[in-house]
């Protein structure tokens, strides 16, 4: 077969329509991916991130992605695309002051997210309101999944766990305890997302989801999660309130919020066994006993001495690349013995590591993907946003890979919700 055969061959299969297909079927697979990663394999997360580059970059025909080249300069002028980038930028601007390499390129390379996804998404496939229903409701189905395997270990375990919680520890999940309270909390809201969609024409079957979620999110009794769960409820009723012009519902439905925890105190062990735990070690142990190993007052620890480095260092803090190093030998005086941790709470770490400079940066660029979402009054959207901003409080949820992978993409799939780089998207532009 001579080779111009071959390259007819090929050609007369890889025609414009098939190439559309493919992308698409590959892009949900590559999301598929990245959620069972972020539970349970890093590899199958880091594979996802990197097909989706891949699939946002290039073209089989034309070498470079045409959606993207033709997508690129409206989505560069919008609020969210700054508010990522900025994050990474500001860790590049401190390159001057790195003198501990290996941690700065560790940090490189875990926040590339906030810089790869955002220029590649426009180049992403669009989604018939079907696929983005097995996206939304694929991930919801999936997580209501796995917190059933562990609501029913807890059960079967019942008093082993909860001495454990009674401990400072928490109930077995999958890796990462916090990490997947926040996946949790990220599938109650998507959950009415799906039913604003109707994703596998459940319909108010999701609202029901959304409630077994946020109930099981009790049972976990993770207070990020909590806390994340609650505030993105919060937002998501009063957005919907003011979609509606009716505000009558929102009210009641912030009451009911504001009740709930009286009522999973009474009623959920886990959840009572944590707030005794906490009130315990918040109010009656002695903080001259204070160890990391306590999880509250361990992090309170971190962020005094993360807030003493910003105060030795207000301006330009010191350095993003050299925070680890300064906190070590701080936690090296401050507790002889004990390993040091870096400051629970992004907004500290950003001031430590990078100063006041660094602490407006971090909070512009929360505001600016806040705004992206007013702008487009995007419910869902806002109240995600709204639980990754209350887990930068209380975690570095910046500082780990699957918690930038998670910021990103749960952010970029949610501001795309009911858009999806329609023309409604040329409204997220700065004025």
């Amino acid at each position: 077969m001579t080779p111009d055969r071959v390259t007819y061959l090929i050609m007369s299969v890889l025609t414009r329509p098939k190439i559309e297909v493919a992308k698409r079927k590959l892009t949900l697979l590559m999301l598929a991916g990245i959620f069972f990663g972020m539970v349970f394999s890093p590899p199958f997360l880091s594979v996802g991130l990197i097909g989706l580059v891949v699939l946002g970059l290039l073209d089989p025909l034309e070498g470079w992605n045409p959606r993207l080249r033709k997508r690129f300069g409206a989505f560069t002028r919008s609020y969210a695309f700054w508010g990522m980038t900025g994050l990474y930028l500001l860790l590049l601007f401190g390159v001057w002051q790195t003198e501990d390499w290996g941690y700065y390129l560790e940090r490189l390379r875990i926040k590339v997210p906030l810089l790869a996804l955002p220029l590649l998404w426009p180049g992403l496939p669009e989604f018939s309101g079907r696929e983005r229903g097995w996206i939304f409701g694929g991930f919801v189905v999936f997580i209501l999944g796995v917190l059933a395997v562990v609501l029913g270990n807890y059960a079967l375990h019942f008093a082993e766990i909860n001495d454990l919680i009674s401990r400072g520890q928490s109930v077995p999940v999958p890796r990462n305890h916090i990490r997947f309270s926040l996946l949790v909390a990220l599938a109650t809201l998507l959950a009415v997302g799906a039913c604003r969609i109707r994703a596998f024409g459940w319909g108010r079957g999701w609202l029901v989801i959304a409630g077994l979620l946020f109930v099981g999110q009790h049972f976990l009794a993770v207070r990020s999660g909590l806390v994340g769960a609650y505030g993105g409820l919060g937002v998501l009723v009063l957005a919907l309130a003011r979609e509606r012009g009716s505000w009558w519902p929102a009210v009641a439905g912030l009451i009911g919020l504001a009740l709930l925890p009286v009522v999973a105190y009474v009623t959920v062990p886990s959840f009572r066994t944590k707030i005794q735990y906490a009130r315990y070690e918040l109010l009656h142990r002695n903080p001259a006993e204070d160890t990391v190993e306590y999880s509250d007052e361990g992090r309170l620890t971190s962020l005094r001495i993360g807030l003493d480095v910003w105060r030795d260092h207000p301006v330009l803090g010191v350095g993003p690349g050299n925070l680890r190093r300064e906190m070590d030998e701080r936690y090296a005086v401050a507790l002889p013995g004990a390993g040091g941790k870096r400051p629970h709470n992004q907004f500290v770490s950003a001031l430590a590591g990078s100063g006041l400079l660094g602490g407006i940066v971090t909070l512009a660029c929360f505001g600016l993907l806040a705004l992206a979402g007013m702008k487009l009054r995007l419910p869902v959207y806002l109240a995600v946003w709204t639980v990754f901003f209350l887990s930068c409080l209380v975690e570095n949820t910046l500082e780990s890979s699957a918690g930038v992978s998670m910021f990103c993409v749960f952010l970029l799939l949610s501001l795309t919700f009911e858009t999806l780089f329609s023309r409604k998207m040329t409204g997220v532009v700065s004025p």
